[in-house]
């Protein structure tokens, strides 16, 4: 009988184990919660239904895991959502609530996330309670019965802000490529001798309320960058415009000099444009008021709002830049009225001075300013201590001492700083409330109280023109200068400037 031939039996193949990473395991967890089958998910990451079983069944671990990841400095960006887009217009939506005191429970906050995710295109989500857990998580919202005002809010937002939401942003943007922005009013031909007069009001506050503008200060996080002033005045083309084909910096007007969302939003459009051609990808922090909207179609711009419970120590232009600004200001304008009073001349002022003095003084604004503002708004410095920065004006002259000598008053202890901030508080945003603006039966807005016409300046007076020099006056005026400088010592920077700039004349009149 012939023997049989023996096969050996095959070898039982080991497939090896796939090996998921934390932000895969937060995706199945996200996935199962929101109502996906699990047998596609299985087969989506290439797993066994037993494998994900034990991911859910050690959610929590998971979960604990990822948020010791999500803060650590060596790691890149995490994602922190599986629908990154629900979650933006979930927080649009919620952050409008909170700007017109709706109250928002987690019910509500459920109903509007299903909304969304069907307007989304998100057929396969439903919002769990495990899923809208961790959305509060994230970003600190915590609902229960109480007062409208106090509703969401009863927790510690300056906690929630410095360990969880803040150090998410600072591990993702360079400090070169993190802003902040911010509002604050400026009665620019505010003397002191006419500070006995200021009242403080939001809007209507007598003859200075028609020499004031809401100029807009923005910088980065590490001094590198500072974003050209926005200008905003009560009057699109004043006289003392007239000629004027360029300004140094950007300028909008309406009848309140407020920010608005129409501003605001051209504003930062503007901007991501610039962030765009520059290939950048930056993140702008800003307070939540109904003047800052969400602006849609931004490319580079990230905009992040400040919870409106946090206190204004967590804003970094608070912090010493706008002061700093506001102190150079002053100095230049008493220094310009002096000047006008020993020559024995009549003291002028334009809107287009006070562009012209805030430009030259945001220049003077140091990097070690802007550092050091934002560590003491909590924004943590890779670049270790700045030092204290000095924000008197560093010339040395005493300016009210000075103004005493030229028989100029100047209000009984009224120190620089003091001056310098007493418009500080003065509305330079648009907000839900009516109650800022002066209504008449009608219900429109009384322009006499908040514009003037344009057959006169901010001021009340008529407005004079700027007369435009001839371009042989304008070669004679540089020849001069130039003579002066070269009698200073001065660097290689304005020498180079200096060039370029009798380059640009001699150019305009061989035209």
């Amino acid at each position: 009988m012939a023997e049989a031939s023996v096969h050996p039996l095959p070898l039982p193949v080991t497939r090896k184990k796939k090996s998921l990473s934390i932000e895969e395991k937060i995706d199945i967890i996200n996935a199962v919660e929101s109502g996906k089958k699990k047998a596609e998910i299985a087969a989506k990451y290439g797993i066994k239904k037993n494998s994900l079983s034990s991911i859910m069944k050690n959610k929590d671990k998971v979960l604990e895991a990822f948020e010791s990841l999500r803060f650590d400095p060596k790691r890149k960006r995490l994602r922190t959502a599986f629908y990154t887009d629900l979650e933006e217009a979930l927080m649009r939506w919620y952050r409008i609530a909170q700007c017109l005191n709706v109250p928002v429970n987690g019910p509500m906050l459920r109903l509007k996330a299903n909304d969304f995710a069907q307007k989304l295109g998100h057929s396969d989500f439903k919002c769990s309670n495990g899923w809208l857990d961790r959305f509060k998580s994230r970003y600190g919202l915590v609902f229960r019965s109480q007062h409208v005002e106090t509703a969401a809010t009863s927790v510690d937002a300056a906690t929630v802000w410095a360990q969880n939401v803040l150090p998410y942003y600072l591990s993702d943007y360079h400090p070169k490529d993190i802003f902040n922005i911010k509002e604050t009013g400026l009665l620019y031909r505010l003397l002191p001798a006419n500070t006995f007069a200021f009242k403080g009001e939001a809007c209507s506050i007598g003859t200075l309320n028609k020499e004031r503008m809401t100029l807009v200060v923005g910088a980065n996080m590490d001094g590198s960058e500072k974003l050209p002033l926005l200008v905003i005045g009560k009057k699109k083309n004043p006289l003392c415009f007239k000629n004027v084909k360029s300004l140094p910096v950007d300028y909008e007007a309406n009848k309140m000099a407020w920010m608005t969302s129409e501003v605001f939003e051209l504003w930062m459009q503007k901007l991501d444009e610039k962030f765009q051609a520059q290939k950048r990808r930056v993140v702008v922090f800003l307070d939540s008021l109904p003047g800052h909207p969400e602006v849609k179609n931004l490319k580079s711009t990230q905009l992040v709002f400040f919870p409106s419970s946090l206190s204004s120590k967590f804003v970094a232009m608070k912090q010493g830049v706008i002061k700093n600004l506001k102190v150079k200001y002053r100095f230049c304008l008493v220094k310009k009225f002096l000047d006008s009073v020993e020559s024995s001349k009549e003291f002028t002022f334009s809107l287009l001075d006070a562009i012209d003095v805030l430009h030259l003084c945001w220049r003077t604004v140091t990097p070690e300013t802007i550092v050091e503002s934002y560590e003491k708004a909590g924004f943590k410095s890779q670049h270790g201590d700045s030092g204290k920065t000095n924000v008197e004006v560093e010339n040395g002259l005493d300016l009210v001492a000075h103004a005493l000598a030229a028989g100029v008053e100047f209000p009984e202890d009224l120190s620089l700083e003091e001056y310098a901030s007493l418009d500080d508080d003065l509305v330079t945003c648009e907000t839900a409330s009516e109650t800022e603006m002066t209504w008449t039966k009608e219900g429109k807005t009384n322009e006499m109280d908040c514009y003037t016409s344009d057959e006169e300046d901010e001021g009340g007076s008529p407005e004079s023109e700027l007369l435009l020099p001839s371009k042989k006056e304008a070669v004679t005026a540089l020849e001069t200068l130039k003579k002066f400088l070269r009698s200073q010592e001065i660097n290689d920077t304005l020498h180079d400037s200096l060039a370029d700039l009798e380059n640009f004349v001699q150019c305009l009149s061989l035209k």
